[in-house]
Formats: C-alpha cells, sequence, structure tokens
C-alpha cells in the first residue's frame, strides 16, 4: 500500500472516532431533546426552569434509557408531562386554546373580551 492510501485510512478513522465522540459527549439533556418532539421541548424546559435538580434526575434517567436501547420510540410532550405529573412535579406548561373567528385565528380570552 501507497502511504497515501494508509494516511487516507487513517484520517478517516480518526473521523468516524471524532463523530462517534461528539455523540457520546451530548449531555442528558440534549441526548434527551432529540427524542421529544410536539411540544416536548416547551415541556423539559418548564420542568427544568421550575424543578432543575428533579428534572434533570428524570433527564438523565431518561437519557440513560436512550443510549441503552430500551426508549425506542420518541416521546410527545404529553407524555413527558404526564410523567413530570406522575412523579410529583406538578410542571406548569402555558397553554392558549385558539379558535377561528372571521378566517383568523384569535385566542379564546380575547374572544371572550371582545363580547
Amino acid at each position: 500500500m501507497s502511504d497515501d492510501y494508509e494516511e487516507y485510512l487513517l484520517r478517516k478513522k480518526m473521523l468516524e472516532l471524532m463523530k462517534k465522540n461528539a455523540k457520546a459527549e451530548k449531555g442528558p439533556v440534549e441526548t434527551l431533546r432529540d427524542y421529544l418532539y410536539d411540544r416536548g421541548d416547551e415541556v423539559l424546559d418548564a420542568a427544568l426552569a421550575q424543578y432543575p435538580k428533579e428534572a434533570s434526575a428524570i433527564a438523565e434517567r431518561l437519557a440513560e434509557l436512550i443510549k441503552q436501547g430500551v426508549i425506542k420510540d420518541k416521546i410527545s410532550g404529553g407524555e413527558l408531562l404526564e410523567l413530570f405529573r406522575r412523579v410529583g412535579l406538578n410542571v406548569y406548561v402555558e397553554t392558549h386554546v385558539k379558535v377561528a373567528k372571521d378566517g383568523k385565528l384569535v385566542t379564546f380570552s380575547d374572544l371572550l373580551k371582545e363580547q
């Protein structure tokens, strides 16, 4: 083999290892965020703001389960909120009910104020 080809293979292997290490260096919260959908980020942010110690511990455990392959499916915001509430963390997530009026979406509270 030529020196250039050996160097190419070595660089390629190093790049693969660097990518693998970058994935492994993700913190538990970032690992969990990759598996969240449907307002899951909002729920996680609210939980971390309201219960930083407890929410971090839960995020760490969920990240471990994700890395072990126990959790394979994505986690919705509603599922995450239910989990937090089941363990006793009453996480408040701001919600708005919107209704269609004259082709526009308005909040329900604004609609009631108008009437």
